[in-house]
């Protein structure tokens, strides 16, 4: 049997964003040809978690920084990746888990929001990441380590570039059936709405990309995925972020 793609999605802490992680987990299952093995990264308030006791008053997201300790989080062993929890899936995730890495320990796409590449999809070879990766332990107490770690990488030749479809943002100009994985990465048009955004609600720049999402979640549902079943256990708290 294969060994499961792990898969590491950054999340919000208090439910917000349960509809969307719904509807990406039902996408992501429905194309794989193998296993999954979904984390789901979420704030806490248990400093002795993995995703609590961060300082994230620097962050754009409830998630931001998780990203670059989950080498750590793998034992700096295999592959994983990471993606944000705003998108939906449309081609089997064990063909970009697989991708020629050419040794390099990190994989996005180019974009220019974060001068050079987009990390919002990451495929990591977490062995190869040690050598520059940042202990959690260190991470979690610097404010601006999301940041560090973006400008160690992003635009370097230790980013492999992905196939900009395996992050395709808003659609871009792909037409929907040639689509491979999208990323509703303007918050102004996301359509589950989540709470946390509490900027300005705008249309989306391309309809069909919008009713889409809508499309999957009905699949979802119809195949016994519920809303119920992504709030967590118990409710968090308010969390310091940007955003929120």
């Amino acid at each position: 049997m294969s060994e499961p793609v792990r898969i590491f999605i950054g999340t919000s802490a208090n439910g917000e964003d349960a509809e969307c992680e719904m509807v990406y987990e039902y996408s992501i299952r429905k194309n794989a040809s193998v296993p999954v093995e979904i984390t789901w990264m979420r704030q806490t308030h248990d400093d002795t978690s993995l995703w609590g006791g961060w300082q994230t008053q620097m962050w754009s997201t409830p998630f931001s920084g998780f990203r670059w300790v989950i080498p750590e989080a793998c034992g700096f062993k295999g592959r994983a990746i990471y993606t944000d929890c705003d998108m939906i899936n449309f081609k089997d995730i064990n063909d970009l888990i697989n991708i020629d890495m050419e040794g390099k320990p990190v994989a996005a796409r180019r974009g220019q929001r974060f001068g050079g590449h987009e990390f919002c999809v990451i495929v990591f070879d977490c062995a190869a990441f040690e050598d520059y990766s940042m202990p959690s332990n260190r991470m979690k107490n610097i404010p601006e380590s999301h940041h560090r770690m973006i400008n160690k990488f992003s635009g370097q030749p230790l980013v492999k570039d992905l196939d900009p479809k395996w992050n395709c943002l808003d659609g871009d100009d792909v037409p929907v059936d040639e689509l491979w994985h999208v990323h509703y990465t303007d918050m102004a048009t996301q359509p589950w709405r989540p709470a946390w955004y509490t900027g300005q609600i705008a249309e989306h720049k391309r309809p069909d990309i919008f009713n889409l999402w809508f499309d999957v979640k009905e699949e979802a549902i119809a195949a016994g995925y519920t809303i119920d079943d992504y709030a967590p256990e118990e409710n968090f708290g308010p969390y310091n972020i940007i955003g929120k």
